[in-house]
């Protein structure tokens, strides 16, 4: 495998709007710092001061101007500040609070973020490509192999199921031979053993929109994989095992 270089994690900013009447309702915007520049803003006019203005920024500390006061954060830096008064034609005393930080997103943070991105723009797409998610799958599967590299082995069912993907909302399939190469490249290195929960539980997830039969050729090792962890306790190795194999069929067999 071609080794990955290590992925930039970004530095983002995140504001969040909660409402005191509704403390379900949370609204949120997140953007990464290397797009931002002095003058951006959110819109927040439900509250009294109405916007949230970038003043200055750098790589480890941003000035923001609210309701005519500047603050400062530095990298990893939380600020909240409230209770504010929210325009609301139905509750004319709603308040709410605004929270604000500046950080650098974890690798799980940032892989949920693009995943999201992703997905709203595959639900909504009848094409079956689609190209203007390109650069956030490469994001992606560049996220991934590095993980990989670092030792996750139980990410090779992952990388298998999404580089085998035009679609990631429907999860078909398209790709079985690479979906295959990539599986069989992660168990020669440990991936899918009796105790990699996470590897199976990824396969699981490939399973609920695809046919589990066909993620291998070579059922008899498939099936001794698939043995082995279900007789450690791994349910999703078990389920999948039966789905292929039912129980009553593998008695009429023996």
């Amino acid at each position: 495998m071609e080794k990955s270089a290590n992925p930039q994690l970004p530095v983002v900013l995140d504001i969040e709007i909660c409402h005191t009447s509704d403390r379900e309702r949370k609204d949120k915007y997140r953007h990464e710092a290397r797009e931002l520049k002095r003058g951006w803003f959110v819109d927040i006019s439900p509250f009294t001061g109405g916007k949230i203005m970038v003043e200055s920024l750098s790589d480890d500390m941003v000035t923001i101007e609210f309701n005519n006061e500047k603050r400062t954060l530095r990298l990893g830096d939380v600020w909240t500040d409230g209770p504010f008064r929210i325009y609301n034609p139905i509750d004319s005393s709603d308040n709410g609070y605004v929270t604000v930080s500046y950080h650098r997103l974890t690798f799980w943070e940032y892989m949920i973020w693009l995943m999201d991105r992703i997905l709203n723009v595959h639900e909504k797409s009848l094409h079956p490509i689609i190209l203007s998610t390109v650069d956030d799958e490469e994001k992606v599967l560049g996220l991934l192999n590095f993980e990989i590299e670092t030792g996750n082995v139980g990410l090779y069912p992952l990388k298998a199921f999404l580089s085998a993907c035009n679609n990631w909302h429907t999860g078909k399939i398209l790709r079985k031979g690479q979906f295959e190469s990539i599986l069989l490249e992660g168990i020669e290195k440990g991936a899918l053993a009796p105790d990699d929960v996470e590897g199976w539980d990824w396969l699981k997830i490939a399973s609920d929109t695809n046919d589990p039969s066909e993620f291998m050729s070579d059922m008899e090792r498939y099936y001794d994989l698939l043995a082995s962890a279900a007789e450690a306790g791994n349910t999703d190795a078990l389920d999948i095992m039966n789905e292929i194999w039912p129980p009553e069929q593998i008695i009429e067999e023996d």
